[in-house]
């Protein structure tokens, strides 16, 4: 992690970061390491030291956590929205059936009126 990944992470000024690095290393002499860009990189144990130093809470953790209950809370609402989902298909497949059953007692309707109507009079009157 570089100086000013660690200044943004941890919502500190690069200056400040940079001025304690600096100190550090007059009394430490090593501190952090050079890449071959010229960056200074700091491995865990440095950064844990740089954290004591400026007295950095741990932000990232008080994030994940934070972000744990959003995503616990997202997770019961995902649930509540896939059991409203469940009942809304069971009742559309309700209804299709409902209207399957009438469009059918309609047509039967339909077919029974129309052997009705070629019957003759006579027919009718004898009941066949």
């Amino acid at each position: 992690m570089t100086i000013r990944e660690f200044a943004t992470e941890f919502s500190i000024e690069i200056k400040q970061v940079q001025n304690k690095v600096a100190y550090i290393r007059r009394k430490n002499k090593k501190f952090g390491t050079l890449d071959t860009k010229g960056v200074r990189v700091f491995d865990d144990a440095e950064i844990k030291h740089l954290k004591e130093v400026l007295n950095v809470a741990e932000k990232p953790t008080e994030l994940s956590t934070e972000f744990s209950r959003e995503i616990g809370f997202l997770k019961t609402q995902l649930d509540v929205k896939d059991e409203q989902i469940l009942k809304l298909q069971q009742a559309l497949d309700q209804q299709q059936q409902l209207t399957l059953m009438a469009q059918k007692s309609q047509e039967d309707l339909r077919l029974e009126l129309a052997e009705e109507k070629k019957k003759t009079w006579w027919q009718k009157l004898r009941g066949k």
